[in-house]
């Protein structure tokens, strides 16, 4: 995760990162990240043998949502089951295919990058 995250130090103030290992074979990995923007990255990774889960919110200044993605499986009319994501402070959700970190980080350096002077 630490790798990933440094490939986009160009727009990250800060980060805090945290491995938790559980008797048996389950990790969980938690990060915090602070873009340049004053824009805040909460992320969980859980990882158990063949299963893996994972939660990637991006939220504004004053905490609000503007981006969650998640594989929760709470939405089984989504034909991405159960990936999908949720949008904006109200969190409406939409069907969204499967992301990676390095692929949320990658969405918002593109909006990041897009409404930074040049």
């Amino acid at each position: 995760m630490i790798e990933v995250i440094e490939t986009f130090a160009a727009i990250i103030s800060t980060y805090q990162h945290n491995v938790e290992n559980s008797p048996g074979t389950k990790t969980v990995v938690r990060c915090q990240i602070t873009f340049i923007d004053h824009s805040r990255l909460v992320t969980y990774e859980s990882r158990k043998d063949d299963k893996f889960k994972y939660g990637y919110q991006w939220m504004n200044p004053g905490n609000e949502t503007l981006f969650r993605w998640d594989n929760t499986p709470h939405f089984p009319e989504f034909k991405t089951y159960p990936f999908h994501r949720h949008i904006g402070p109200s969190e409406i959700a939409e069907s969204f295919p499967a992301v990676s970190l390095a692929d949320v980080l990658q969405f918002i350096a593109d909006r990041i990058n897009a409404t930074s002077p040049q």
